[in-house]
């Protein structure tokens, strides 16, 4: 049994206390029914009634101390009255009465009290009817024998009645403890169902958290590179500043020793030729990282052409063959027969081949270096072999990291940045090759890439752009499979009318993907479209305003072209707009200088150079007094003392630092700007950042064609636009040629 059905007996029971107060009730009745009778039977039945309410007060009490000793005492005081009433009273039929013990002794004490009382019943009779009145009379034998018959009857009817009701009470009990325990069960499976649940909330949530994570994470990520892009980019163009300074000094002392009245002691000389030659060293590794960064900012930009690698090659040997000479090695060249032209970058290409047998003939200190080219159908391998030290295992899985020259002390007393693998690995991956190592200590080294040898062959443009009113059919000239394939490939074509010259010089690095002609305004490029159609023209004008009275006037010449319009100013319009006419990038050679001063197209007599760096005044001073010993050069070094030297002798030329303490070079254009009588100066803007560098950007994209364009339409290209402006930005290749007119925007 369980906490539900403790204490649960199955047996027919009542209370003692409805016993007590029905034998109380009798005794009532039978003080009220003695009114009616005679006196000798008055009196009796008086007594009776008495002794009924003795009884039951007797029995109550009996019941307070020992409820099973209450309850037998009760039955034995109705049995007593029963025979009271039959034998005293005379009451005809009242031991039929003697049923009503048996019954209490199974409802007050169970199956076995009824079946004793019944058994004490017909013993006491007996005895009565035997000892008592002798033999006793037929009659009363009869209502003895009724007595008995009926009472064990009774007993029998409640034996069974009690039995089925027992089994039925267990039977109930059985499946209520089993419902019990299901439900117990079910309650437990509800828990767990709802810790589950909770269970899956949390998760869920935690998921959520991670997701949110990850991406707040990836946002990191990608700020931190590209804030090391822009820190890399930013030091870089710092280095430029003191590489002006040596780069500028040296030159002017060996190219023009007699700006300082000495003759230059052969050593002095070859010292200055040594010094000067580190530094473009120096500048070369710092174009090195430039070149990286805008490989990892993805503003790398291939200008692709048949290249005869054979030429490559040859070039590269010529530049390493001085040092390989020097230190008695061997440079062997084999190249097969009929090897094809490789599409591809051929400045890029012959840097890396460059930098793969520089660093072989610095490495090796006995044998030489094997430059072997193989080819199939598809592909070239370059390899280039070296009997140096070899690379040591471990580090073949990072020799192409950036600024990884090795573990051993041998690597790092060649010199270097450890970037020209890196960068060379780049270059040819930006080619769709591959680049690897082969390497045994102390037997030498191998590096290869490999460049396929066209590019994969692309969709065909739509037909017909190719058809002009005078064509002449002209068979091409035999090439090989894979050059006809490729010189066959059909490219996009589009007509860019650049006015500002800001966008066709970036557009034109696309020049292997799609086809481009150039016009210097709107009429030359309607021009072109007449003549041979294209897949849309493309319209780039300094301001939103101009681009869209160009859109309106293009509209209405060629509607059936689709129109592309940019805003994209020129690299240096901020500074023209500020009022220079110029803008030099350090380090500023004697030569970019002298052309800056030609193309002013005036004389130029004075000229005033700021800068807050004294050595920055000292070199300008010289290198313009090199380019015109005539020249009158004064020196300011903040923009306060070149106000003030402007309003006392205007010069006729400014050399404008950009980056000075209190007053910036942007601040002094304003101020000149707001005075009076300084029209007739040209201000050019010199620092060592880059505006070209920067990437060229646009406001703004606009598409127009024809009259306008419908609903449908105008509802695809706004969803087509939607997934090209949300992707990440990637150059226009072959997979994208369908809609390569947008991309390079």
């Amino acid at each position: 049994m369980n906490e539900f059905t403790a204490g649960f007996n199955p047996t027919l029971r009542i209370s003692s206390k409805v016993v007590f107060a029905a034998l109380i009730a009798l005794g009532w009745v039978l003080a009220v029914l003695s009114q009616s009778l005679p006196e000798p039977l008055r009196v009796k039945m008086e007594v009776l009634a008495v002794l009924t309410a003795a009884l039951s007060a007797l029995a109550w009490a009996l019941d307070q101390r020992d409820t099973r000793l209450g309850r037998w005492f009760i039955i034995s005081a109705l049995v007593g009255l029963v025979l009271a009433a039959h034998y005293w009273l005379h009451l005809p039929g009242a031991l039929a009465w003697l049923s009503v013990p048996v019954i209490l002794g199974a409802t007050l004490l169970g199956p076995a009290a009824a079946v004793g009382t019944a058994c004490g019943e017909a013993a006491l009779l007996l005895l009565i009817s035997v000892w008592g009145h002798g033999s006793g009379t037929t009659a009363e034998r009869e209502a003895i024998s009724v007595t008995l018959g009926a009472t064990f009857t009774l007993l029998g009817i409640f034996y069974i009645m009690h039995h089925s009701i027992s089994q039925t009470i267990g039977y109930s009990e059985a499946y209520f403890e089993r419902a019990q325990v299901l439900l117990e069960q079910a309650r437990n499976r509800k828990a767990e169902l709802e810790q589950a649940l909770v269970d899956l909330a949390n998760a869920n949530r935690q998921l959520a958290l991670a997701g949110e994570r990850m991406a707040t994470l990836r946002t990191i990520a990608e700020e931190a590179q590209k804030a090391k892009t822009m820190f890399v980019a930013k030091v870089s163009h710092e280095f430029r500043t003191p590489l002006n300074m040596i780069i500028g000094l040296v030159s002017l002392m060996v190219e023009t020793p007699e700006m300082y009245d000495v003759v230059l002691p052969p050593e002095m000389r070859s010292d200055l030729e040594v010094v000067y030659r580190n530094c473009v060293h120096l500048a070369g590794m710092i174009n090195d990282v430039l070149s990286l960064t805008q490989m990892e900012a993805g503003r790398l930009v291939l200008h692709r052409e048949r290249v005869d690698l054979r030429q490559l090659i040859d070039n590269a040997a010529t530049a390493v063959r001085p040092l390989v000479e020097k230190k008695g090695l061997f440079l062997r060249i084999e190249l097969p027969d009929g090897l094809p032209q490789v599409y591809c970058d051929a400045t890029r290409i012959q840097q890396v081949i460059l930098n793969l047998v520089s660093n072989a003939a610095r490495f090796t200190m006995q044998g030489g270096i094997t430059v072997q080219v193989e080819h199939d159908e598809q592909h070239v391998v370059v390899c280039v072999t070296d009997t140096g030290p070899g690379i040591p295992p471990e580090d073949l899985e990072m020799i192409f990291e950036p600024f990884c020259q090795g573990s051993r002390d041998i690597w790092r007393d060649k010199g270097g940045t450890g970037l020209g693998l890196s960068i060379s690995r780049q270059f040819v991956q930006l080619h769709g090759g591959r680049m690897w190592v082969k390497s045994t200590l102390g037997v030498g080294s191998s590096f290869l890439f490999e460049l396929p040898i066209s590019p994969p062959v692309g969709h065909a443009v739509r037909p017909g752009h190719q058809i002009m009113e005078d064509w002449i059919l002209r068979e091409r000239a035999f090439r090989t499979d894979q050059a006809g394939v490729a010189e066959g490939s059909a490219k996009p074509r589009l007509v860019v009318c650049d006015e500002t010259g800001a966008v066709y010089s970036q557009l034109f690095g696309y020049a292997d993907q799609v086809e481009f002609v150039a016009a210097n305004d709107l009429s030359r490029a309607l021009e072109a479209l007449r003549q041979c159609p294209a897949h849309a023209l493309v319209l780039n004008a300094a301001t939103p305003d101009t681009l869209w009275s160009r859109i309106e006037e293009a509209r209405a010449q060629v509607p059936d072209t689709p129109i592309v319009g940019y805003s994209v100013p020129q690299p240096v319009a901020r500074a023209i707009e500020a009022g220079a006419v110029g803008y030099l990038t350090k380090p500023v050679t004697r030569a970019q200088l002298e052309e800056a001063i030609r193309k002013l197209g005036k004389p130029v007599r004075k000229v005033l150079v700021v800068d807050d760096d004294p050595d920055a005044l000292r070199l300008f001073t010289r290198m313009l007094r090199a380019c015109d010993s005539t020249l009158s050069v004064a020196t300011a070094s903040d923009g306060e003392q070149a106000l003030e030297a402007i309003r006392d002798a205007p010069p006729d030329l400014i050399l404008l630092d950009v980056i000075m303490p209190k007053m910036n070079g942007w601040q002094v254009l304003e101020r000149l700007r707001s005075e009076e009588g300084v029209a007739g100066m040209s201000v050019l803007l010199v620092s060592a950042q880059d505006l070209i560098e920067q990437p060229p950007e646009s406001p703004l994209l606009v598409a127009a064609l024809g009259e306008g364009l419908s609903l449908n339409r105008l509802l695809r290209c706004s969803v087509a636009l939607s997934e090209l402006l949300l992707a990440p930005e990637d150059a226009p290749g072959p997979e994208h040629s369908r809609t390569a007119v947008a991309l390079p925007a």
